[in-house]
């Protein structure tokens, strides 16, 4: 598998990774302390809202607030995440649990092509998981199981992510915040893939495990100088060059999001929505959805 392709697919996995995992992050980020991530602001006859694309995990001390950004948020009166509660681990854990496991699974070993079972079991015992637990996890609980002992020694803080970030200050100024979905939700996407793309992501979250800091540093870097090309480059490879994958875990919900925007403006609300930032990357982000619908786009920073 080619690793440039494959590396990163890992990544739209470190929301749910994170939120059900419990391992620490122990290397020091070596990357860019500050920056100014792509921020667009969409206006409409009856309403306004800012589109900004953040990362679910960051290291701590990132100076990613800017000026501009202030300003938006001052200027809207909610903020709109993907979802909400991620800082409810144990709810998320308990839902991924009920959702991921069925019985009569497949060995870890028998998922997977045989050049990546070494690979396999060696990610599996760098993360402590017990052979038995794969027993009983789909093939997408299993990915995702094995992304947050990939990601586990990333120096990748959840309190320091965009969505808790924001919340915080919105909560703080007694402004709402809500949800476009909620964790089950976006379990169910993986849960409802063939299980022929489970394990093509399953395999890809393996061959790429050496290679998660390097595309992780690859990618908050690329997010902290507003490099929507790089991202859009990444949304276009790996499992979701499959036109029906892509479809189902991204641009379905690419449209569902620019639905819900679309009537919160036309109720005169102005949103701060704060997604993950490959949906706002590409022909099929969200802005593009949004632009085709006549409303204004600008990109301001």
């Amino acid at each position: 598998m080619n690793r440039i392709v494959s590396r990163w697919l890992i990544l739209p996995l470190l929301l749910l990774a994170q939120a059900c995992s419990a391992f620490p992050s122990m290397a020091a980020w070596d990357g860019p302390k500050k920056g100014a991530p792509a921020l667009w602001h969409v206006k409409g006859p009856d309403g306004e809202a800012w589109l900004f694309g953040g990362i679910h995990a960051l290291p701590a001390g990132l100076k990613w607030i800017t000026p501009k950004m202030k300003q938006a948020m001052d200027s809207s009166d909610r903020l709109v995440l993907e979802v909400v509660g991620l800082e409810d681990s144990a709810t998320i854990t308990k839902t991924f649990q009920a959702m991921g496991n069925s019985p009569d699974q497949p060995p870890l070993a028998e998922r997977l092509p045989p050049d990546l079972r070494e690979a396999g079991e060696t990610l599996r015992a760098k993360g402590r998981l017990n052979p038995v637990r794969f027993e009983t996890l789909e093939s997408w609980a299993a990915a995702i199981t094995l992304a947050g002992a990939a990601t586990a020694n990333l120096d990748m803080v959840r309190e320091a992510g965009v969505e808790r970030v924001l919340a915080k200050r919105y909560r703080n100024r007694d402004k709402a915040v809500i949800g476009l979905e909620t964790a089950a939700r976006q379990f169910t996407y993986f849960d409802q893939l063939p299980e022929e793309d489970q394990r093509a992501m399953l395999a890809s979250v393996i061959a790429d495990a050496d290679n998660a800091p390097a595309a992780y540093r690859e990618m908050v870097t690329g997010w902290l100088t507003g490099d929507v090309d790089r991202l859009a480059e990444a949304a276009n490879r790996g499992l979701l060059q499959r036109p029906e994958t892509r479809e189902r875990i991204l641009v379905r919900r690419n449209r569902d999001w620019a639905d819900q925007i679309t009537d919160m403006m036309q109720l005169g609300a102005r949103p701060f929505v704060a997604v993950g930032a490959a949906h706002l990357a590409g022909d099929d982000s969200v802005q593009a959805l949004l632009e085709a619908r006549g409303f204004i786009v600008t990109r301001l920073q």
